[in-house]
């Protein structure tokens, strides 16, 4: 038997077969892009008619970590910037850093669930080892621990706003 599945949607509205695919019993959550993305009133739009087509309702979640991974950049989000000035920060104070991943957290889930959004696949745990053009400044720092710290306070940051994520 084949357990649930993550779905995506064609554009910016819901078409009936976007509707049709998400009723399906074995959809469990949606993952949103930034072609999904016209305006802020617009994705609580699409995010409450998701939403509203079953009970309990699927999962809404994206890929939204900022930096160049950052899938909806209309105000009110906040452009955010890459994990690695986290990483860079907690070269010159370690303390700040966390504080201030904590807050790039905060934001980043608060941003996403006042649009309907339940989850984000944030943060990035990869490594940097300065070799890899799709991770690059993706990455918090090149020092697992260092990264698990961080990963902490922005997890702990999500967490805060009331969103669940992935890293």
């Amino acid at each position: 038997m084949t357990g649930p599945v993550v779905l995506d949607v064609e554009g910016t509205r819901l078409t009936d077969a976007d509707r049709r695919r998400l009723r399906h019993p074995l959809a469990g959550a949606v993952i949103l892009f930034s072609r999904n993305f016209e305006s802020p009133a617009q994705l609580a739009e699409l995010t409450a008619q998701i939403r509203a087509l079953r009970s309990p309702p699927l999962l809404i979640a994206v890929d939204h970590e900022g930096g160049r991974v950052q899938r909806f950049r209309a105000a009110p989000f906040t452009r955010l910037p890459p994990m690695a000035r986290l990483g860079a920060l907690w070269q010159d104070d370690a303390l700040r850093a966390c504080r201030a991943a904590l807050s790039v957290g905060y934001v980043l889930a608060g941003e996403l669930r006042a649009h309907g959004v339940d989850l984000t696949f944030a943060p990035v745990l990869d490594l940097d080892w300065g070799r890899s053009a799709v991770i690059g400044d993706r990455a918090l720092h090149r020092d697992p621990r260092v990264v698990a710290l961080l990963a902490a306070q922005l997890t702990h940051g999500m967490a805060l706003a009331g969103m669940a994520n992935c890293g």
